[in-house]
């Protein structure tokens, strides 16, 4: 990268005491609480389970599952973080799901009012086995969880428990995750609906709600909605009966997979959209699995063209239009013939945007981890973006020296480069050309990338007052004004000591 100058301007001018004060910095201290909340169960109808965080916490990684001894039919998994960058991988076998999620920018578990993971489930009808006022519990485990940096976070869990009621039921949402503009029509259909239901969406104002029948109520938005992750209320007007429903699109699986995990799997895509991504995997070692989910949400369908870049070797190019609202999962080996012994690359091109991500699987511990996609450029994959710091930890006083790292691919490339400092409270601080500013900023806008370069970004003394604790440097490179990654987030973590 030639930075004209850029960064030099800002070494020794940035004091990280100017916008990272001590209680910016400042760590929970208390364990986090996850916990699964009550539910009721209506025969015949659909049950939304969520995984709570009863605090706002910032997530990096996490691993667990729960059970679900009352069930029909798995319906879906969706997952909610602040970036949209979050992923989640489940794993069901039976009525236990095994999950692994992941959020490059620790995102996940910091909205306070939407659940980090969202599962549906079909309820069975009433049987001499499933009567009512049946209580079956909603049993939660935690395996590992971890916070920016990737320090482990001490958590407690509360188990929540499904009594089988009659009443009403939410089944579906639909548009459920597409932006609806005002005078657009969400329609919510379930069972048990009568007229003067009322109906609220959080954050939104509603020009009309119509029960057109009782499996059926149309909602007009006076302005333009996101639906995924929106928050609906129902109350049932003869019996005072209140139903939450968070809406995420759910789409249909296509060409069942024969691969004995892939088949398994249940995804949360992230809220990202690609027409060209590329998904990299490290080596494979024993027991690991290679895998590939894509998910067309729209209502049209999508052509995609897929190529493995194994080594230096290229796949030939496979092919096939992604019907509307569904997705596919497969290993690679089922994709391409092949997978992978060494690092390689999956290139996706799609006619228009989809949803992308890899799959890490863990076959002795039948569990699989998302791979996050990057932008696809035709610069190959050497492309990258790193970050080091002077020490692994500091003290109040001591020299903090941050330097970047560009390692150029075959070709040049126009990106906005980003230096962002994630603290344990999951607060962002970027490195820009004016200084140290809160969020996220670019340090870089439109660089272009054509030679390997070390450049020294940051130099300041350790503020006082500083929690101790692991911290971590966030750096990536972006297709200039796009949220679009080039390269994946590379982390530097560091520790602040007594």
């Amino acid at each position: 990268m030639r930075p004209a100058g850029t960064m030099r301007q800002i070494c020794g001018v940035v004091a990280m005491a100017a916008g990272l004060t001590a209680s910016a910095w400042a760590q929970p201290t208390l364990p986090m609480e996850l916990r699964i909340p009550d539910e009721v169960a209506v025969p015949g109808g659909v049950m939304q389970v969520k995984l709570e965080v009863t605090e706002p916490r910032p997530i990096f990684t996490g691993g667990g599952g729960w059970s679900f001894s009352d069930y029909d039919q798995f319906l879906g998994l969706a997952i909610g973080s602040a970036g949209g960058d979050g992923a989640a991988v489940g794993v069901m076998r039976g009525a236990t799901l095994t999950l692994r999620l992941a959020s490059p920018t620790s995102s996940l578990g910091v909205l306070p009012d939407y659940p980090i993971l969202t599962t549906t489930l079909r309820v069975p009808q009433l049987s001499p086995a499933f009567q009512l006022g049946r209580r079956s519990a909603l049993d939660l485990r935690i395996d590992a969880f971890t916070g920016p940096g990737g320090t482990a976070i001490p958590t407690v869990t509360k188990a929540g428990v499904a009594t089988v009621a009659s009443g009403a039921s939410v089944a579906n949402v639909e548009p459920g995750g597409a932006t609806v503009g005002a005078g657009g029509v969400i329609t919510i259909t379930g069972t048990g609906f009568e007229a003067g239901t009322r109906v609220t969406l959080k954050g939104t104002a509603l020009a009309s709600v119509t029960v057109v029948s009782s499996t059926r109520i149309d909602l007009v938005p006076a302005h333009d909605v996101v639906m995924h992750g929106a928050e609906l209320q129902l109350e049932i007007p003869s019996t005072r009966q209140r139903l939450g429903y968070y809406s995420y699109q759910r789409t249909v699986p296509i060409a069942y997979t024969t691969d004995s995990l892939m088949r398994a799997v249940e995804p949360a895509f992230p809220q990202v959209h690609w027409t060209a991504a590329a998904v990299p995997f490290a080596a494979p070692t024993a027991g690991q699995r290679l895998g590939l989910a894509v998910q067309n949400a729209s209502a049209a369908p999508v052509v995609v063209t897929l190529r493995l870049v194994n080594g230096s070797a290229l796949s030939a190019p496979v092919q096939g239009a992604l019907p509307a609202n569904t997705r596919l999962v497969a290993s690679l080996a089922e994709y391409f013939g092949t997978s992978c012994t060494a690092a390689c690359t999956v290139r996706v091109q799609a006619a228009a945007p989809i949803q992308v991500l890899g799959l890490l699987g863990d076959v002795p511990a039948d569990a699989v981890d998302p791979v996050l996609p990057v932008a696809d450029t035709i610069v190959p994959a050497v492309l990258d973006f790193t970050s080091s710091v002077n020490a692994p930890s500091y003290r109040a006083g001591d020299l903090l020296v941050v330097t970047a790292s560009f390692t150029p691919g075959a070709g040049a490339v126009a990106a906005d480069a980003y230096v962002v400092l994630a603290t344990p409270t999951g607060q962002y601080f970027s490195l820009t050309s004016g200084g140290v500013v809160p969020g996220i900023s670019p340090l870089y806008t439109r660089a272009t990338v054509n030679a390997a370069s070390s450049v020294e970004v940051l130099r300041a003394p350790m503020p006082m007052g500083v929690p101790p604790g692991v911290y971590q440097w966030l750096t990536a490179l972006a297709v200039p004004g796009t949220a679009q990654l080039l390269t994946p987030i590379r982390t530097t973590p560091f520790a602040v000591v007594p």
